[in-house]
């Protein structure tokens, strides 16, 4: 029997368009994640209202008592600043102090809620990430309590470490299940592919979502994993068939 694992609900990558149960901000998708029967919530730092430069302290701790009211706890927050600006020297100060002050954001939500695990931010770093780019991102998630996953290059250190998209990885070829068995994980998605892009968990991907929950306790992963929405159409029912297809397939509580 597995250990269980958890579900998180990301907000990165949702259709803001007119209609749909988020396009009002942060405060309808976190009605949303609590209607769907969700328990922790991953947001995305790159929205309106969550965005680190627009929140002060008094907006931090509203957004924080928003979570705890709803019973949503905080697991972290995706940032997906293309791999190439943490390369090209006219966009990587840029890059960096997006990420930094999304780190101490993170810091500053989780210790307004209640979790079991330190929060992550999730980035794409790309292969060759400009010097000093993660001595700086380490240095800062270590002091603010954060891990860093990165979902590009992998793991370096233990607060900046590697992260999986099992989309991502289908489509560059190599198996999720492999990557998470082998340990060290920071963060697992829950995500799928076929040959042209990625579908719906549950629909005609290729991951083995089975499998792949087997080699996350293998591997000793214990934290959330997080349903990844980005570039599905009708996310809502995706967010729904993620996680019956999850809870089925691992015989888990999500």
């Amino acid at each position: 029997m597995l250990e269980p694992i958890p579900l998180s609900l990301s907000f990165a990558g949702l259709d803001p368009s007119p209609g749909s149960p988020w396009s009002g901000g942060v405060r309808e998708a976190i009605s949303w994640a609590q209607g769907l029967g969700a328990r922790y919530v991953r947001l995305d730092a790159a929205a309106p209202g969550v965005r680190a430069r627009e929140l002060d302290r008094s907006a931090r701790r509203d957004l924080g008592g928003l979570l705890r009211r709803r019973e949503l706890v905080f697991t972290g927050l995706d940032l997906w600043i293309p791999s190439a600006h943490f390369e090209r020297a006219e966009h990587v100060d840029r890059a960096v102090d997006a990420c930094l002050g999304a780190i101490r954001l993170a810091g500053d939500l989780a210790r307004l809620g209640d979790s079991a695990w330190a929060p992550v931010l999730s980035v794409a770093l790309g292969e060759s990430p400009a010097e000093g780019v993660v001595a700086s991102l380490e240095r800062t998630a270590m002091e603010s309590g954060v891990v860093v996953a990165d979902h590009g290059m992998g793991g370096h250190t233990p607060s900046l470490g590697l992260g999986i998209d099992p989309a991502s990885v289908l489509l560059g070829g190599e198996d999720p299940a492999r990557l998470a068995a082998g340990g060290g994980v920071a963060s697992a998605r829950l995500s799928d592919a076929d040959g042209s892009g990625r579908r719906p968990v549950g629909a005609d991907g290729r991951l083995d979502v089975s499998a792949y929950g087997a080699a996350l306790s293998v591997g000793g992963y214990a934290r959330d994993v997080v349903i990844d929405l980005r570039g599905l159409v009708s996310q809502d029912e995706a967010a729904r068939r993620a996680m019956d297809v999850w809870r089925s397939s691992t015989s888990l509580p999500g």
